[in-house]
C-alpha cells in the first residue's frame, strides 16, 4: 500500500555507504570471541596462582624440614643431655653415700641408685635412638662424642652396679677404692662430657633456628613478591576483560534507553567481529527497521486520522465502560461536544440520550438503543436514536457499533468503535412524504367525491327546467376539475423536475402585463375569499425572458401561498421593481401573515418543507409550492429568497433577466427553446 519495504542487508549496506560518503571510515577489528578471550584470561591467572603456590610450596618444604630437624631431633638431644647430666649427679651423690655409709642401712640408698640407673638406660637408649651407630665412620663429631658418651654411660652403669654389689655384700672398702679410683673419675669424665655435647648441640640447634628463621624470611620475601606481582597483573586483566565487556554493553545500554525515550537516530559505535560486535549490528538493524515501521505506521496513522476527522459521520471510540477514548469532529459537530470535553465522559451522556431526573436517567439508559446496541454480543450491532445536542437540538442519529479486534494478549481492555450518521433530513423527509401521500390521497379524493355527486346530480336534474341548478352544478364541477388539473400539474412538474426532462421556451414578456393577467384568473379561482390582491409597477413595463407557463405556476404557488398565511380580510400585494444593477426584475410578493422563523427562511424552498402558521389559519399544503417555483426560477437562470416584513408578514422575492441586459441577437429574437 505504501510501498515495499527493504531488505535489512540494504538497509545496513546504505548506512556502511552513507557513512563512507561523508568521509567516516568503517574499521572492524578482528576479535577473539568472548568465550576463549575468557578462557585465556582465567588460564593466565589460574597459572599464574599455581606458579606462586609451586614456589609456595617449595619454600614452606625446606622450612618445614629444617624446622622438624630443629624440633625432633637437636631440642630433644639437649634436654635428654640435660636429664642425664642430672641423672649422673645423683649417681655419683648415691655411689658416695654408699661407700661412706659404713654400718648404717644403706637399703634406700641402694634402692634409689637402682632407680636412677634405670634411668639413665632409658635417656641413654632415647639419646642413642636419636643419634643411632655409624658403622661407615662417616658421621660429624657430635654423633661420635654422642656414641662415647653412650658407652661411657654404659661402663658408669656396669661399675655402679658393681659398688652395689660390694656395698650389699659388705665389702665396703673396695666398694670405696673402687668409687673412688676408678668410679669417681669416669663419672666426672661423663660429666664434663655432658657439658661439651650441650654447648654443641645447642649451637647446632641454634644454627638450625638461624636457618629457619632465614628460610621462613626468604619464602616470605618470595610469596609476598608473587603476590604483589600477581594481584596488578590480575586486576589489569580483569580490567581489559571487563572494559571489553563493558564498553560495548555501555554503548547498547545507551542506545536502548535512547530508543525506549523516543530517539532512533541513536546508533551504537561498536566495531568489532566478536558476538558483542554482532550483536551490535544486529540491534542497529532492527534499530533501522524499527524506524522504518514506525515512520510507516505513522504515515498510516496520519492517513487513518486524516480520513476520520474528514469523514461527515461522527467516530467515537469508547471503552468497556462506554467512557470516550477518541472524538472526530464530525461527532463534535452533531453532538455540539468539544473533543476536550467529552473525553472522559459515557457516549450516551454525550448524545443526550439521558433525562434530568434520576429515574429518567435510569430509563432512557435501560431503553436507549445506543446502550442496548453497545451490550449487543453480536460483531456489529447497529439502532436509530433520537438524541439531543448540548444546546438542546434535537437529531435523529443511525448509530452503528463494532468490536475493536483484541491483541495478541488477552488482558487488553475490550474496545468498541461507535459509528453515529445524521439521519435527521431523511427522517424529515421520510415524515414530510408520508405527509404529502396523505395529503395528496385527500386532495384528489375530495375533488373526486365532489365530482361524483355533481354529475350524479346532473343526471337528475333537467337542464331547461332546473337552469340555475343546472349551471351551479356545473360551475362546481369546472372549479373542482381546476383543482385536481392544478395538483396534477404541480406532481407532473415535481417529476418532470426530478427527472430533468423539463422543456423551457423563454421569450420575451412584458412582466406587469403578465402578473396582472396572472392576478386576474388567481381572483377567479378564489371566489368567496375576502383577501384582496393588488399589483405596483413601474410606468414602462420591462421586458424579462420567461416561459408564460411555467412562471404561472410560479406566480399562481406564491400568491397561493400568501393566501395560506394571510388572515381573512388582509391584503396581498405583488410588487415589480428593477434591481440596482439594471439587468435584473425583482417581483415581490407580500403577505400579512405571521412571518417566517429564521431558522427555516432557508429551509422553506426544500421540498416537503411547509413554514409556521397559527392554529386559526391553517389551510392545507404538502410542501410542494416553493420547492417547485425555486426549481422553475432556477431554470430561467433566476432566484428567489424569503424576507420578514418590519411591518409584519413575510415578502417573497424573485428575479428574471431582463430583455434589454441581453445581445441584441437574443432581444430580436422571437422565442429560445430549452431543455432541462
Amino acid at each position: 500500500m505504501f510501498g515495499k519495504k527493504k531488505p535489512v542487508a540494504t538497509v545496513t549496506a546504505q548506512k556502511l555507504q552513507q557513512a563512507a560518503a561523508h568521509g567516516k571510515r568503517v574499521v572492524r577489528r578482528r576479535w577473539l570471541s568472548i568465550g576463549p578471550r575468557l578462557l585465556v584470561s582465567f588460564l593466565a591467572i589460574i597459572l599464574l596462582t599455581g606458579v606462586i603456590g609451586l614456589l609456595a610450596a617449595q619454600q614452606l618444604s625446606a622450612l618445614t624440614t629444617t624446622t622438624t630437624e630443629l624440633t625432633t631431633h637437636d631440642l630433644p638431644e639437649v634436654t635428654i643431655i640435660g636429664r642425664l647430666r642430672t641423672s649422673l649427679f645423683r649417681q655419683r651423690d648415691l655411689e658416695q653415700r654408699l661407700v661412706s655409709a659404713g654400718e648404717t642401712d644403706v637399703t634406700g640408698d641402694l634402692a634409689a641408685l637402682t632407680t636412677t640407673l634405670d634411668e639413665i638406660a632409658t635417656q641413654r637408649a632415647t639419646l642413642q635412638a636419636f643419634e643411632p651407630p655409624d658403622p661407615s665412620g662417616t658421621a660429624s663429631n657430635d654423633t661420635t662424642l654422642v656414641q662415647q658418651f653412650i658407652d661411657g654411660l654404659a661402663r658408669s652403669s656396669s661399675a655402679s652396679k658393681q659398688i652395689q654389689s660390694l656395698v650389699a655384700s659388705g665389702k665396703i672398702a673396695e666398694a670405696q677404692a673402687l668409687e673412688q679410683n676408678q668410679q669417681a673419675p669416669f663419672v666426672q669424665s661423663l660429666l664434663d662430657a655432658t657439658v661439651q655435647l650441650r654447648t654443641l648441640e645447642q649451637g647446632e640447634a641454634a644454627t638450625e633456628a638461624a636457618t629457619v628463621q632465614q628460610q621462613s624470611s626468604r619464602a616470605t620475601g618470595l610469596i609476598l613478591a608473587l603476590t604483589l606481582f600477581s594481584i596488578p597483573l590480575s586486576i589489569l586483566l580483569a580490567v581489559l576483560i571487563t572494559r571489553s565487556l563493558t564498553d560495548p554493553l555501555s554503548a547498547l545500554l545507551h542506545a536502548t534507553e535512547a530508543i525506549t525515550a523516543g530517539d532512533l537516530e541513536v546508533e551504537p559505535q561498536i566495531a568489532r567481529g566478536d558476538e558483542l560486535g554482532r550483536l551490535a549490528t544486529a540491534f542497529n538493524t532492527m534499530r533501522l527497521n524499527l524506524r522504518s515501521t514506525i515512520a510507516t505506521l505513522a504515515v498510516e496513522r496520519q492517513q487513518t486520522q486524516a480520513i476520520i476527522d474528514a469523514s461527515a459521520d461522527g467516530v467515537m471510540l469508547v471503552d468497556a465502560q462506554r467512557t470516550i477514548l477518541q472524538f472526530n469532529p464530525a461527532a463534535e459537530r452533531l453532538s455540539g461536544w468539544q473533543k476536550s470535553e467529552a473525553l472522559g465522559r459515557h457516549c450516551w451522556e454525550v448524545l443526550g440520550c439521558r433525562g434530568t431526573r434520576p429515574e429518567e436517567a435510569e430509563e432512557h439508559e435501560r431503553l436507549c438503543p445506543l446502550t442496548l446496541a453497545l451490550q449487543s454480543n453480536s460483531e456489529q450491532a447497529s439502532a436509530e436514536m433520537r438524541a439531543y445536542t448540548r444546546d438542546g437540538q434535537q437529531r435523529w442519529l443511525a448509530v452503528s457499533c463494532a468490536p475493536v479486534s483484541p491483541g495478541e494478549t488477552a488482558t487488553e481492555p475490550q474496545r468498541l468503535v461507535v459509528g453515529i450518521h445524521d439521519i435527521s433530513q431523511l427522517k424529515a423527509v421520510e415524515q414530510l412524504k408520508s405527509d404529502f401521500v396523505a395529503m395528496v390521497s385527500h386532495e384528489l379524493r375530495a375533488p373526486l367525491s365532489t365530482v361524483t355527486g355533481s354529475v350524479e346530480m346532473l343526471g337528475l336534474l333537467d337542464p331547461v327546467s332546473d337552469h340555475e341548478s343546472y349551471h351551479e352544478v356545473v360551475g362546481i364541477l369546472q372549479q373542482q376539475t381546476r383543482r385536481l388539473r392544478q395538483v396534477v400539474e404541480e406532481v407532473l412538474q415535481l417529476t418532470r423536475v426530478d427527472a430533468g426532462r423539463l422543456q423551457v421556451h423563454l421569450q420575451p414578456v412584458p412582466i406587469a402585463e403578465f402578473l396582472n393577467s396572472a392576478m386576474e384568473n388567481t381572483r377567479l379561482a378564489w371566489i368567496g375569499d375576502d383577501r384582496a390582491l393588488s399589483l405596483r409597477a413601474p410606468q414602462i413595463d420591462p421586458l424579462v425572458w420567461a416561459d408564460r407557463a411555467l412562471l404561472e405556476i410560479v406566480v399562481r404557488n406564491l400568491l397561493d401561498n400568501a393566501r395560506k398565511y394571510s388572515p381573512p380580510g388582509g391584503s396581498i400585494e405583488v410588487q415589480v421593481d428593477l434591481a440596482p444593477t439594471g439587468d435584473r426584475v425583482l417581483v415581490r410578493v407580500d403577505d400579512q401573515g405571521a412571518g417566517i422563523p429564521p431558522e427555516q427562511l432557508q429551509r422553506i424552498f426544500e421540498p416537503f418543507s411547509r413554514g409556521a402558521h397559527s392554529s386559526h389559519n391553517w389551510t392545507r399544503g404538502y410542501g410542494l409550492g416553493l420547492y417547485i417555483a425555486r426549481e422553475l426560477l432556477r431554470v430561467h437562470n433566476g432566484e428567489i429568497w424569503a424576507e420578514n416584513r418590519k411591518e409584519g408578514g413575510a415578502s417573497f422575492v424573485f428575479s428574471l433577466f431582463t430583455v434589454a441586459d441581453n445581445s441584441s441577437e437574443e432581444a430580436s429574437a422571437e422565442e429560445e427553446k430549452i431543455s432541462v
